[in-house]
């Protein structure tokens, strides 16, 4: 977020941003704001309030209301409490406060209005933030976000582009992925669920309900597959570091841990906790899929699951022989979903450990196109996208040949799908089958 020392040199100027943007014909958001909240007794509050513009049109409109402006800045609090007096409000207080912790009791809010604020945060702040205004409205209250809208027409995105350029240059880099991101998506994140959306003036104006504890915590909840408060996990994730280090690289460093550390191998079952992926050592795309989702949720990090089925001709090398023709045609096949500055990644990379991609790479030099065995199914072999960088990652996605859809948990996914074979193949698989693709893994481990 932007220091309060900015804040001290803009603060002079700040309310241009009204008469430069908002004075154009079509919708003033400050007005849009107003209407929002009825008439009658309630409490609102301006959080990171600047000047106070959004609050002193809620004040002058609804005189019942009580409207507090809370912000860290005391420079602009000044300006606010000269605006006030102008206006002769009496309904209106300010404190002098960080967002992040208030101290103001929990649910004390009707409203609660955010303008301007958030395309100035990076991810931790984001979430501080948010949660306090989560805490801070009443059950039944409403979360009103003001921000600024993408430009379609070229007069406006000429008009906008000096605030664009501004915030480039003196805002976190998240500026951008927030700008850009689906913003219904990126508030249930936080536990708000879109109702109301209004274009106005280069910015819009949307309203949030509070969800369920059960649906705000839907993608970082312990399950009975993701029992990350294992002390083995627990143990890991302390050794690491993982908590002490930002979103964006404590997603990177799992991925990478569950990638290249967990090697690719064949668990007894499908259905096993994350707690016994990491102490095997090795797994396949389900199995490592759930270690890596409950190391993402005990650092925080929403993520879901995606179940496909895929083609067995993928498994074509690590299965042979009476295993592979024994083998269902369809496989089981699921990838991990991670949320982050307000997009869904799909993740399916972190299945195939590096050095055995290598000795895969290795063996079929003269391969420069697509691939479809061992594990697996890419069009570009010699440069699959396996490093996570706000992208993307796959690895067996070219097998794919039925989707299954998304899952808030593998237990959810396994419930309803799973992999169908007789009682007979499936002990086959346990007892025979997958030690000898793990044989066969070795041996191309240990080849060359």
């Amino acid at each position: 977020m932007a220091s309060k020392n900015m804040y001290t040199v803009v603060s002079p100027g700040y309310d241009l941003l009204d008469k430069t943007y908002f004075a154009d014909k079509g919708r003033n958001p400050r007005d849009v704001i107003g209407e929002l909240i009825p008439d009658g007794k309630c409490m609102v509050l301006d959080m990171c309030c600047g000047t106070f513009s959004n609050g002193l049109s809620i004040a002058l409109k609804r005189p019942e209301a009580v409207v507090v402006g809370l912000d860290r800045s005391k420079p602009m609090l000044k300006k606010a409490r000269k605006k006030i007096k102008e206006s002769g409000l009496d309904n209106c207080r300010l404190i002098c406060r960080d967002a992040t912790d208030t101290g103001i009791r929990s649910e004390a809010f009707d409203y609660i209005v955010i303008g301007l604020v958030l395309h100035e945060c990076n991810p931790d702040l984001w979430k501080s933030i948010l949660s306090e205004t989560h805490r801070l409205l009443k059950k039944d209250g409403t979360l009103i976000i003001l921000d600024w809208e993408r430009q379609i027409s070229l007069g406006r995105k000429i008009k906008y582009a000096p605030v664009y350029a501004v915030e480039m240059l003196v805002t976190p880099k998240y500026y951008k992925e927030y700008y850009y991101s689906d913003k219904t998506e990126f508030f249930s994140r936080y536990g708000f669920s879109a109702e109301r959306n209004e274009i106005c003036n280069y910015t819009f104006v949307m309203t949030f309900k509070k969800t369920s504890v059960r649906e705000e915590n839907r993608y970082t909840e312990r399950t009975s597959m993701l029992d990350y408060d294992n002390h083995r996990i627990q143990e890991l994730i302390k050794e690491r570091g993982w908590k002490n280090i930002p979103e964006y690289d404590r997603i990177k460093a799992i991925y990478n841990f569950v990638r290249d550390e967990i090697l690719f191998g064949y668990n007894i079952d499908d259905s096993i906790p994350a707690s016994r992926v990491l102490k095997d050592g090795y797994g396949q795309c389900n199995t490592k899929g759930t270690l890596f989702m409950a190391l993402l949720r005990a650092c925080d990090i929403p993520c879901r699951v995606h179940g496909f089925t895929i083609d067995k001709k993928l498994q074509k090398g690590a299965m042979t022989g009476f295993v592979y023709k024994n083998a269902p045609d369809n496989i089981f096949h699921s990838w991990v979903e991670v949320f982050l500055e307000g997009t869904w990644y799909e993740l399916e990379a972190f299945i195939i450990d590096k050095p055995y991609l290598g000795k895969l790479q290795a063996k079929y030099s003269a391969c420069t196109g697509a691939f479809c065995e061992y594990g697996v199914a890419v069009t570009d072999f010699k440069n699959p996208v396996i490093d996570f960088d706000r992208n993307n990652t796959y690895i067996q996605s070219e097998g794919i040949n039925q989707d299954f859809g998304v899952y808030d948990s593998p237990d959810e996914l396994l419930k309803e799908h799973h992999q169908e074979i007789s009682g007979f193949k499936k002990l086959a698989y346990r007892y025979y089958g997958r030690h000898m693709m793990n044989r066969n893994v070795r041996k191309l481990r240990g080849y060359c």
